[in-house]
């Protein structure tokens, strides 16, 4: 496989970015060999469904049969800017036309030293976004993710994704479990952002360096943990002392 900087096999760009450009997936052997091989990894599994069930190749191309066959979902796999690999995937999945809603969801899953693969995650949940409102038409993104992820909780603020609550035990893996925590974006909240960032969702990387020195310590995020567990821990103990 051609690394990075190299002359390599031409990827079906279908999104392009700064730090990354978010390809179609294809059944071609170097595609397939590095997208399946994430799913058994367990630094990458942790807060996952998968990784409880060996992933093969086979797997991988019958989940692919799955994608390129439905009208609900996109998948694309995310590449680096002058590189010749993929290092995660992203989609969005249960695509509504009636509510006009849909999921994002993001796996990275191959880690890279490069100075810009800080950003390769936030461009792809920005530009996904910015396709689903734009392109998708709807004017609901909702994501989850295990409470434990609070990093990536406190800095999708700037793409306009606001936190909506918390699941309590929503999530399971083993013997573990673990709150979940739901944000969305509303159309609203794109086109404000997207007016005040001269007509695109993604700020640019220099910008966004400075957006997140400016996050405050203590987040939404953090303050709606802290009030929950306060309020909950209130309203049981205040019926067990009424005997409800």
């Amino acid at each position: 496989m051609a690394g990075r900087g190299q002359e390599g096999p031409a990827d079906d760009v279908f999104i392009r970015g700064e730090v990354v450009d978010l390809c179609a997936p294809s059944r071609e052997e170097r595609v397939l060999q590095q997208w399946y091989r994430w799913f058994n990894d367990p630094d990458v599994t942790p807060y996952l469904y998968q990784g409880v069930f060996p992933n093969t190749r086979e797997r991988q191309e019958r989940f692919y049969d799955t994608v390129t066959n439905s009208d609900n979902r996109i998948v694309l796999l995310i590449k680096p800017k002058s590189a010749n690999y993929f290092v995660g995937v992203a989609s969005l999945s249960f695509i509504d036309h009636v509510q006009r809603r849909c999921h994002f969801a993001m796996v990275i899953g191959k880690k890279d030293d490069a100075p810009d693969s800080i950003y390769y995650a936030m461009e792809t949940k920005c530009r996904m976004t910015e396709h689903a409102f734009e392109q998708v038409g709807v004017e609901r993104v909702q994501s989850e993710q295990v409470v434990e992820l609070i990093k990536w909780q406190r800095w999708q603020v700037l793409f306009g994704y606001q936190i909506e609550g918390i699941l309590r035990n929503n999530f399971r893996k083993g013997h573990r479990v673990w709150d979940t925590m739901m944000a969305s974006c509303l159309l609203e909240d794109y086109l404000r952002l997207k007016e005040a960032r001269s007509g695109s969702l993604w700020p640019g990387k220099s910008a966004l360096f400075e957006m997140l020195k400016n996050l405050p310590a203590e987040s939404t995020v953090d303050r709606l943990r802290a009030w929950l567990a306060a309020e909950q821990a209130e309203n049981l103990w205040g019926m067990l002392k009424r005997g409800e």
